[in-house]
């Protein structure tokens, strides 16, 4: 929709400071104090502004047709210094950057949910947001200046659920939203998390998001919804959903080619849940159905670790997982632990391998104090591929090792591998402070601890209360001299788990993934903090 309102309040700032602010007037005449532009001063501004719509769409905010009121547009040359707030039906426009008269390039975004606005970076909750890098300023010889800008590019695409019921819930998975806008940066970031929608008056509910990798194959995109208490998943042949799409699909239903979303366990198979001890045997843990969302159903007794048995981790795969490349017929360290066969399961540590203290491990810190390089470990953070970036690191130590370099360096990695074998601190001194981690070492046969990958870290993070319970069974079951140790994920708010991943940005060769178990989200950190920045090895068996 075509807005062509002249702003009732203006206040217009030079780059040398000079403010000046215009009386509220009429739509038809602004007069702003004089403002040095090209030698000539606006006798009055146009803001035109339009939204391009989503794919077969003419408007934006479907199934609204107009502006909402408190909706805001911030524009500029660069960093978005000027803002237009729509209020009472007109656009009251704040402008604190000049524009030279022609220019094309005035870019302009747009956000349904912004909830800061600092410094014009804007975060961002779920909703709608536009942009556009092509706005344009005019003057013509008689002073009238019109900005023109239509928010036609959409980083997200928009998918309408119909049949919701007003007030009634969806969640659907395995999306991305835009969550941050900066305004030194020209592409937004995302957030991947469940996005729960509640239908509007229609009974519509509308997402707008991205697919994240793993639900999108060849056969098309699968989709996975809660709904009415009930966990549905459909897989879309030929469907795309990117960047402008505009989907409409049905509430999720078992009539509408919907299926319920579980897997169903007996107690003798492999399955998330079940505990690993230190002869490399695994036994039950109770699991009978897992669901998308990390819920579970278990069995209706409790299922307690064998007695007379030392539990080291929890599993929490069963097989080798699709996306995992590593080669575990080769050992980390010399002489270390290799996996005998065909990959099992995955597991994870009854406990962190850092010490219960406010500093963890850093992720790298070199000879001379380095962290702002590529140790060469992947930057894909939906990979299962801990075990080949470590060795990777294993890879830069040797490459690197006549500068000083040994893998000590390299602190979340090495205290995963040396977790129930380590006799030095990260100075190379040698200390007890790990022995009691002396039970709990890799069995033979084994790929060895290590440091998981970020989508490792993510899936665990999925299912934390469950596995939380099952570190829980396995401390109960445990000698009194790890008591102390055994515990769930920490949840603190400030806490995280390092991952073998890199951030992906070419620009943050300093940073890698993390994970927070207290919402749970992964995120990146400068690979020098050490700060509630602890690690929990996993292991291959």
């Amino acid at each position: 929709m075509k807005h062509n309102i002249i702003p009732k309040a203006l206040r217009w700032m030079a780059a040398a400071g000079l403010c000046l602010a215009a009386a509220a007037c009429s739509k038809d005449d602004i007069m702003p104090e004089p403002a040095p532009q090209q030698g000539i001063t606006p006798t009055k501004i146009i803001f035109n502004v339009t939204r391009g719509g989503y794919e077969g769409d003419a408007e934006t905010r479907a199934p609204k047709s107009e502006w909402a009121e408190g909706d805001v547009i911030y524009f500029g040359s660069s960093y978005y210094l000027n803002k237009a707030t729509y209020t009472d039906g007109e656009w009251v426009v704040t402008m604190n950057d000049t524009f030279a008269n022609g220019v094309t390039y005035i870019s302009a975004r747009y956000a349904e949910k912004v909830t800061d606005d600092t410094y014009n970076h804007l975060s961002i909750e779920h909703g709608d947001v536009a942009y556009t890098t092509s706005g344009t300023y005019e003057m013509d010889e008689g002073g009238v200046a019109t900005i023109t800008l239509r928010l036609d590019q959409h980083p997200q695409g928009r998918m309408t659920f119909t049949g919701v019921g007003k007030g009634k819930e969806l969640t659907v998975r395995g999306m991305k939203y835009v969550s941050h806008f900066r305004c030194d940066e020209s592409l937004p970031r995302y957030r991947e998390a469940p996005i729960t929608l509640t239908g509007e008056d229609d009974g519509t509910a509308t997402l707008y998001a991205l697919p994240t990798p793993p639900i999108v194959t060849e056969a098309g995109i699968t989709l996975t919804v809660t709904y009415d208490g009930v966990v549905y998943t459909k897989t879309f042949a030929g469907k795309e959903f990117k960047e402008n799409s505009n989907i409409t699909l049905a509430a999720p239903s078992l009539e509408g080619g919907w299926a319920e979303a579980v897997t169903e366990y007996a107690a003798a198979d492999l399955k998330m849940g079940d505990y690993l001890y230190s002869d490399g045997t695994t036994s039950d843990g109770g699991l009978r159905k897992l669901f998308p969302d990390g819920t579970v159903e278990t069995a209706t007794e409790a299922v307690a670790p064998e007695a007379g048995k030392t539990v080291i981790g929890i599993v929490f795969h069963a097989g080798r997982h699709a996306t995992d490349a590593s080669d575990y017929t080769k050992p980390l360290t010399a002489g270390g632990p290799t996996l005998a066969g065909e990959v099992r399961g995955y597991a994870v540590a009854i406990t962190d391998a850092t010490l219960r203290t406010s500093y963890g491990a850093k992720w790298v810190t070199g000879p001379n104090e380095e962290y702002d390089f590529r140790s060469g470990v992947s930057t894909d953070k939906y990979a299962w591929n801990g075990y080949a970036n470590c060795r990777a690191i294993h890879d830069y130590v040797t490459a690197h090792a006549g500068e000083g370099w040994e893998m000590r360096h390299f602190q979340a990695a090495w205290s995963c591998e040396t977790y129930g074998n380590r006799s030095l601190d990260y100075d190379g001194n040698p200390t007890s402070d790990y022995a009691w981690q002396a039970p709990l070492r890799a069995p033979a046969g084994t790929s060895g601890w290590f440091l998981p990958s970020v989508g490792q870290l993510y899936y665990m993070a999925t299912c934390r209360d469950y596995l939380d319970s099952r570190f829980m069974a396995a401390k109960a079951a445990s000698a009194a001299e790890l008591q102390d140790y055994v515990k769930g994920f920490d949840t603190d708010s400030m806490c995280i788990y390092w991952s073998s991943t890199e951030d992906e940005r070419s620009w943050y060769t300093d940073y890698a993934y993390d994970m927070s178990f207290s919402e749970p989200i992964y995120m990146t950190n400068m690979k020098r903090i050490n700060y509630h920045a602890f690690t929990r090895p996993v292991i291959v068996f």
